[in-house]
């Protein structure tokens, strides 16, 4: 007779079901309120300027986000957060209805939702080994997979019925859509059975807590004292952030548009089958996520080099600039894939080597540490690429990669396989 699988088990379930839907939601009011700026102001500028800044809260309290999720019942951080944000947009709904278009208002609006998700990101990644962990590494991985395949094409549907649902309805039957998918994504969370989280060394009637700031120093303790080789897999990851995001969030769209000089229409296009990779990456990755272990990161590393070298001599040779956007979109498919693998690597096992009563602390510094690598590595990059030629810019990322990829032998050695 054989087992049921832990993936079909109805708390994963409905924890998959709530993050898509309100990842759906979220990202459909980031698209619709993006037009409804654009169409008021004219300047796409305004609305990336709101995002920008909405990233410094999410980037500070992350870490506390961390702290709650280590003492409090994770299922109803997760309610709280969705139930929370729905209410905040539905606000802002009556709002706008009443007045109009607001600039203060919907930036405020961002900045509190980026508050609320700095709580949400570590709390769903401390739930997943609560779930898991004794079912072990393999299973991990596999309910990994199975959340970054929901988050790739959660994120991939606002694109394509975004501009069509904002052209026909406007921007407030949108908002409604983004209260209904929190309000949703709420409801579903209530079903979850998920026990608190425990507290190493603390007894069962002891009631005091250390302050959210010293608790968060335990973290960090914990992490360079009894977990050196996962903080140092943290720093790797942060450091694999600066590389990638720099060079896909400015890299991409400034070769294509200014060096390549196509249009808004092709720059779509190919931004769509970046994002169109991105899934099929996750599901590729999700067919292996059994089988992955530290072991299978240097190659990883190395795939990462190996599709950006290309990219960096076609910008070398003398070459037609189709065939270099040919080049540029098909081997940046292959970094998508590559990331996919590596994410599905780095992060299960950070997880695993790290104790209940501390996942939610040490998975908010990951994305904490990463959040910051990444408006770093877009500085760098945007000098980068206004002051060297593309393919030295290339050659060189995919050269740090391959350096990258000799340091990572070493570090997944310390690792159990």
């Amino acid at each position: 007779m054989t087992s049921r699988s832990p993936l079909i088990s109805r708390d994963f379930v409905l924890l998959v079901a709530g993050q898509g839907i309100s990842l759906f939601g979220n990202l459909m009011l980031r698209f619709a309120m993006s037009m409804w700026v654009l169409d008021e102001t004219g300047s796409a500028t305004v609305f990336a300027s709101i995002l920008a800044v909405s990233v410094v809260p999410t980037i500070i309290l992350s870490p506390f986000g961390g702290v709650l999720a280590d003492r409090v019942n994770r299922r109803t951080i997760m309610v709280a957060l969705d139930a929370i944000s729905g209410a905040l947009v539905l606000a802002s709904l009556i709002l706008f209805a009443a007045i109009g278009f607001d600039m203060v208002a919907i930036a405020a609006m961002q900045v509190a939702l980026a508050v609320l998700g700095a709580f949400e990101t570590p709390t769903v990644q401390a739930a997943l080994p609560q779930m898991f962990r004794t079912h072990g590494q393999a299973t991990l991985r596999q309910a990994m997979a199975v959340v970054n395949q929901v988050q790739q094409l959660g994120s991939l549907l606002p694109s394509f019925l975004g501009g069509v649902l904002y052209a026909m309805v406007g921007i407030r039957p949108m908002m409604a859509i983004t209260v209904a998918s929190f309000a949703a994504a709420a409801a579903l969370e209530c079903f979850i059975r998920l026990g608190a989280p425990g507290r190493e060394g603390s007894a069962g009637g002891d009631e005091s807590l250390p302050s959210p700031i010293e608790d968060l120093k335990a973290g960090v303790r914990f992490l360079v004292r009894d977990r050196p080789n996962v903080f140092a897999l943290l720093l790797f990851a942060a450091a694999l952030n600066f590389v990638i995001i720099g060079n896909a969030a400015v890299g991409f769209p400034y070769v294509i548009r200014t060096v390549l000089g196509y249009d808004a229409t092709v720059y779509g296009i190919a931004d769509g089958l970046v994002g169109v990779s991105g899934l099929i990456g996750a599901f590729v990755a999700g067919l292996f996520a059994a089988r992955l272990s530290m072991r299978a990161f240097p190659a990883s590393m190395v795939a990462l080099a190996l599709s950006l070298l290309p990219q960096g001599v076609a910008f070398l040779l003398p070459a037609p600039r189709w065939a270099r956007l040919v080049v540029l979109v098909g081997f940046t498919f292959g970094t998508m894939v590559a990331c996919c693998f590596s994410n599905l690597i780095a992060v299960p096992t950070i997880q695993l080597n790290t104790p209940d009563a501390m996942t939610g602390k040490v998975m908010s510094l990951v994305a904490a540490l990463s959040m910051c690598a990444q408006p770093l590595g877009q500085m760098a990059y945007g000098w980068a690429f206004d002051h060297l030629p593309v393919a030295a810019v290339l050659l060189s990322s995919g050269a740090l990669l391959g350096l990258g990829a000799a340091g990572s032998i070493p570090l997944a050695s310390r690792f159990e396989a």
